[in-house]
């Protein structure tokens, strides 16, 4: 009679220990069970917020079994989980399954099993309690021998390489079907024998022969193995190639076959789990098969038979196989191709796309000349009347000379002395008023632009006889502090004359609220190394406001009611254009200041 341990009974309204104990059927080595463990594990813990613990114990039931292993397996088992409470059981292979099936009254009564690694044509012969789940796969004796078909195309015989169908804890299903086949194929039986057999056996099988192996865990010399072990222990003078079903078993001399793999297993155990612990009745759950099973095989064995790749089933996995060059070189090989092709249109189109882009650069040209006439234009609309007011003065004296030139021409005698310096005073009023005109013709003129070496002072001094007038006319008081030494740039005149008549304009605009005393506007240049100069506009206004600093030079962005946007626009394009950097900050106190760099024609001695 079984005695029941001292573990409490699960009731169905209880909520479960948040514990499972997984028992495996084979020993601590097994291949099998460290991938099923571990991605049993991963899966179980992410899927639950709560902790579960997870115990395992590996029953070894391949190389031990009878009721005395029975009785040592539960008393074991009774005394170190007696103060562990078990919430579920996992059932790690069919030999395991049916321990536990032969022994949860006595150790775990009412506490749901969960199996995993059992076979669909076992599970078929199971009469399973209501409250035992699980997911079978597929491992038939025909999906062995369709592999070995696909290996031999030619195949007659079968050698099984194995332990005796008595110890066989997962394939013993293999002993029924076998005989279907008896018709087509010779069964060479290597099952039981010792190691040392085996592999003189298996090294002079004849050529239309395939050799099918399950597991070596105990030979017919009574040494025991690993599967994969027993396998690698004759694969190595095996002459025909050898056909297995478990991933484990692909690397250790295995040709390759329908292989089932401990991953998916696992992870599907551990999915069932979590629904029995999230409180699912196990009795709602019915028993699945999963597609646990793809084929694959070593290429390494291929290339050793000489079995060709096209005779392998559909969707073959390949394990071990050298990568191509294309698969080791791919970004390689695709940056080449690309390069070749690239440069190849590059060349085809070279010759548009030079076209193309003269085309557009003349385009350009054109429109930011008319743009920088209409800019001039706007200024000049600005100064109209301080520079009328200033051709009045030279005008009006050219008048008075003249009338005067008539009176002393009527007199009698003719004072020539005086009249000489009347005809003078004309001369340089006519002069004066002729220099006016030229400036402002210069600045109003449209054409095309003429790059010449311009020394900067001049320019300077050229733009500060032009905004006399309108200074005049405003009170502002300008003074320009420059470098001694010509610095030459290589731009347009009329272009740089703009440039620093909008920064001037713009701080004149800017001073329109100021005291006459602080109205003042400066003009500055300064050698940035060798190579460049730099040259300032500064005003005594309020400044930039903060929102604005960054964004002055962009179009249609101004400070002023009345204002289009688009003067600093145009000066920051043409300082760009010829090579230069233009910004804009505020000083410290109040005002602001304009910066522009243009690189030098010539290079300034250190």
């Amino acid at each position: 009679m079984l005695v029941a341990l001292g573990f409490p009974t699960v009731a169905a309204a209880e909520p479960l220990p948040r514990s499972v104990l997984i028992l495996d059927q084979s020993d601590a080595h097994s291949a099998w069970y460290a991938p099923f463990s571990a991605t049993f594990r991963s899966t179980l813990h992410a899927g639950s917020a709560n902790r579960i613990s997870v115990y395992a114990e590996h029953l070894d039931l391949s190389r031990f079994g009878g009721a005395q292993h029975d009785d040592l397996l539960r008393t074991y088992l009774r005394e170190k989980f007696r103060a562990r409470p078990i919430g579920l059981v996992v059932a790690q292979g069919s030999s395991s399954l049916a321990f536990v099936l032969r022994s949860r009254g006595e150790l775990w009564p009412g506490v749901p099993v969960v199996f995993a690694g059992v076979d669909e044509e076992t599970g078929r012969r199971l009469d399973l309690p209501p409250d035992v789940t699980g997911t079978l796969y597929q491992r038939p004796f025909r999906n062995s021998v369709a592999a070995a078909r696909a290996l031999v195309p030619n195949l007659k015989r079968i050698a099984l390489v194995g332990d005796s169908w008595e110890r066989q804890a997962v394939r013993r299903n293999y002993k029924d079907e076998i005989p279907s086949f008896a018709n087509e194929f010779e069964f060479i039986d290597l099952l039981g024998l010792s190691m040392s057999e085996i592999r003189n056996r298996v090294a002079v099988l004849p050529d239309d022969t395939a050799i099918i192996y399950t597991s070596v865990t105990f030979d017919g010399a009574g040494k025991t193995y690993v599967p994969h072990e027993g396998l690698a222990a004759f694969a190595d003078v095996a002459n025909r190639p050898i056909v297995v079903d478990v991933e484990t078993n692909i690397g250790h001399g295995g040709t390759g076959g329908f292989i089932t793999s401990p991953v998916p297993v696992g992870e599907a155990t551990a999915r069932l789990a979590l629904r029995i612990f999230d409180g699912e009745n196990v009795s709602n759950i019915p028993v699945t098969t999963g597609d646990f099973t793809r084929p694959a095989f070593d290429w390494r064995q291929l290339q050793r038979f000489g079995i060709s790749e096209s005779t392998l089933p559909p969707g073959s996995e390949l394990r071990f196989r050298p990568p191509t060059a294309w698969e080791q070189y791919r970004s390689t090989i695709i940056g080449v191709v690309a390069i070749v092709l690239l440069q190849s249109a590059m060349i085809a189109t070279l010759l548009f796309e030079r076209r193309r882009r003269r085309r557009a650069e003349l385009e350009a040209r054109r429109r930011l000349i008319e743009i920088a006439h209409i800019d001039r234009t706007l200024i000049a609309g600005v100064m109209s009347s301080s520079i009328a007011h200033e051709l009045n003065q030279p005008l009006g004296a050219i008048l008075s000379n003249a009338e005067a030139a008539e009176i002393l021409v009527g007199a009698d005698p003719i004072d020539l002395h005086q009249l000489k310096e009347i005809l003078a005073d004309i001369r340089r009023d006519d002069q004066r008023a002729g220099d006016i005109i030229e400036h402002l013709r210069g600045l109003l003129k449209k054409g095309e632009l003429r790059l010449q070496d311009i020394n900067l002072s001049r320019v300077i001094a050229d733009v500060l006889r032009i905004l006399e007038p309108e200074a005049t006319k405003r009170g502002i008081a300008m003074n320009a502090d420059l470098v001694k030494d010509a610095l030459y740039v290589r731009a347009d005149l009329v272009h740089l004359q703009q440039v620093l008549l909008n920064l001037a304009i713009n701080g004149m605009d800017a001073m329109l609220d100021c005291t006459q005393d602080r109205r003042k506007l400066a003009f500055e240049t300064a050698l940035v190394g060798r190579s460049q100069v730099e040259l300032s506009v500064a005003d005594c206004g309020p400044g930039i406001p903060a929102d604005k600093l960054k964004t002055i030079f962009e179009s249609f962005v101004t400070t002023k009611a009345q204002g289009t946007g688009l003067g600093l626009s145009i000066a920051r394009t043409i300082v760009e254009t010829y090579g230069g950097r233009i910004w804009a900050e505020n000083k410290l106190g109040s005002g602001a200041v304009f910066r522009f760099t243009l690189p030098l024609a010539r290079a300034h001695p250190a």
